[in-house]
């Protein structure tokens, strides 16, 4: 199999060709109503999970993700409760990056879901972040998705998701054709090529080199060179959730922030909630549509956009179609 890409037509045996280098044999997309209640079913178990394990949702402006970096999280935010005390916070954030028309996604917005709790190791963070996954996909119905997605997905909450680290990963595909060095960043293509190797289902690769990680990030006390973080990659979307358990000590943070770069002064208000304290911490950002992109199986994050102003002709042909009623 082409590690890279994928032949278009059938081959000599009949048998239908990959549609996608990132996976086999992606959905129809749905309809604008089944969209929108697969959306509101998602949302409303990711409230309904962080309420039962008692996690304090945390009001946040629209964030500016102009950079994509810091100012695309509302980590300052939840990390600003979690010194006060409270210790599980989560929030709904809408991020509205000026440049997103550009990136041929052709989103005016995404949405985003981010957690922090105290005292939470990395382990712990990958239990609770497969845990949400399996639970959202467990409350979805085959009216809403169809029987074939509901399968798979049911095949995917029974299954154990594997971990691996970044080096392992990097080893996997190496194996398989690739070329990659240890620092830099896995594509969507490799991603894609993990998922097929561990059966399409999802895999968490954990303990990334320091220099692809937020400053906030830990660095692993048995290997410096990587950091105490995780990436959740799922088959059609890619990475859908990234987390870490956050470094503690301001003058660490400040130097990871000159090892990149960038200045200090900007994030002074940041660093100085953590003079004097110590405050063991780690969490995750969930991205709402790539997720409802892997659980509606499609090819395109386009296909799972509930966003109004988005794809509009294609809404009306929705409606034209009477489909979308």
């Amino acid at each position: 199999m082409n590690l890279h890409g994928a032949s278009s037509g059938a081959d000599t045996s009949g048998t239908p060709s990959l549609q996608s280098a990132r996976f086999q044999f992606p959905g129809r997309p749905l309809p604008l109503a089944r969209r929108l209640a697969v959306h509101n079913r998602v949302v409303h178990t990711i409230r309904r999970f962080m309420e039962e394990n008692l996690f304090n949702e945390v009001p946040v402006p629209a964030l500016n993700a102009a950079s994509r970096t810091w100012q695309a999280t509302g980590r300052s935010y939840l990390d600003s409760m979690i010194v006060k005390g409270f210790p599980a916070v989560w929030c709904e954030s809408e991020c509205l990056p000026p440049e997103y028309e550009s990136m041929n996604l052709r989103l005016a917005s995404f949405k985003r879901v981010e957690i922090e709790k105290r005292d939470l190791e990395l382990d712990e963070l990958c239990d609770f972040m497969e845990n949400l996954l399996k639970t959202i996909a467990g409350n979805l119905t085959a009216d809403m998705l169809g029987g074939r997605q509901v399968t798979r997905l049911h095949q995917m909450v029974k299954a154990k998701h594997p971990r691996i680290t970044y080096r392992q990963a990097v080893e996997i595909l190496n194996k398989r054709g690739w070329e990659l060095q240890f620092g830099e960043d896995l594509n969507w293509k490799a991603c894609s090529s993990l998922c097929r190797f561990y059966g399409n289902i999802p895999v968490l690769i954990t303990h990334f080199p320091a220099e692809l990680r937020f400053f906030t990030s830990r660095v692993n006390a048995e290997d410096p060179t990587v950091t105490d973080t995780v990436d959740y990659i799922l088959p059609y979307c890619g990475e859908a959730m990234d987390g870490a358990v956050r470094e503690t000590d301001p003058a660490l943070m400040r130097q990871a922030l000159g090892n990149v770069g960038v200045g200090s002064g900007t994030f002074e208000t940041y660093l100085g909630m953590f003079y004097g304290r110590t405050v063991r911490r780690a969490g995750f950002g969930l991205g709402v549509t790539p997720v409802l992109q892997y659980l509606m199986g499609l090819e395109r994050i386009n296909d799972a956009v509930i966003h109004p102003l988005d794809r509009a002709s294609s809404h009306a042909e929705d409606f034209a179609n009477g489909e979308a009623v």
